[in-house]
């Protein structure tokens, strides 16, 4: 699966975050204006010294933007498969492609979904295959590319839906602070990421057995090699994604909302971002 986002969707969203014009961008990296909104369309690459000098107005790390810059990043495979009872399913959505995820306890069947992406008929091949119980929906923010089909979930199988506080669901249980739920041998700890989103939620899953990594469901707050837009907060984004998300255990497997999956390690080392 390719990355969500290339050099110039970095540095486009670390400029609009920190509120900073093209022009003043410009004057502090010494590129003119229209090679900035080039670099920002894909359109060119700057050099390394650029490159270099971008970082350090932006606020970014300098050898992971480069290597983005250059293609040199590509996420290490993660151990996801072999916790066995998980799942990411992958739907189009308008442009681009989302990802929602299933995990469910082997031994009691009950299962959840965490968002629900956009292709409700892929959902129920795979509870229908794996025959476990959605006992809950995990929304990590109410972006319709995440929520598309939620309504068909809840009239299909009644589950308890998480939602953040700030983004209230219909129905829904709110969380404004650390919650843990039970699944089964699971444990569930929903935390607030905001940034993105107002109401925005990770979701810590551990319980797979010893010596296995645990996952973080962090919906389109970290991607590999990159993070969401800044549409709620730059500031509490960062705070979010530096830390609450990074500051898990290095083997956390993180599970964006959008592209492949990756580790806390990995983007603690390969995330412009961290």
């Amino acid at each position: 699966m390719p990355l969500e986002d290339e050099f110039g969707d970095v540095i486009r969203k670390a400029r609009v975050g920190l509120v900073l014009a093209p022009e003043m961008v410009s004057l502090r990296v010494g590129l003119p204006v229209p090679e900035l909104e080039k670099a920002e369309r894909y359109l060119s690459v700057p050099c390394d010294e650029t490159i270099e000098k971008l970082a350090d107005v932006l606020d970014l790390k300098a050898p992971a933007l480069l290597d983005l810059a250059r293609k040199r990043y590509e996420p290490a495979p993660t151990a996801f498969e072999s916790l066995g009872a998980v799942a990411m399913v992958s739907s189009r959505y308008s442009s681009g492609v989302v990802n929602c995820y299933a995990v469910w306890d082997p031994s009691s069947r009950e299962g959840a979904f965490f968002d629900t992406g956009v292709d409700f008929a892929a959902l129920e091949r795979l509870q229908a295959r794996h025959g476990f119980e959605v006992r809950y929906v995990f929304v990590t923010h109410t972006h319709g590319d995440h929520i598309g089909v939620l309504g068909d979930v809840e009239r299909r199988w009644k589950p308890m839906v998480v939602g953040g506080a700030h983004e209230p669901l219909r129905g829904a249980k709110l969380v404004e602070r650390d919650t843990e739920f039970a699944l089964g041998l699971l444990n569930v700890e929903a935390f607030p990421t905001p940034g993105h989103s107002a109401g925005g939620l990770s979701f810590y899953v551990e319980g797979f057995g010893a010596g296995r990594p645990a996952l973080c469901m962090c919906g389109d707050t970290l991607f590999a090699g990159s993070a969401g837009g800044p549409m709620h907060s730059y500031e509490a984004l960062m705070r979010s994604v530096r830390r609450r998300i990074l500051a898990l255990e290095d083997d956390t497997i993180l599970c964006p909302g959008h592209g492949p999956l990756t580790t806390v390690g990995g983007e603690k080392r390969h995330n412009p971002f961290a």
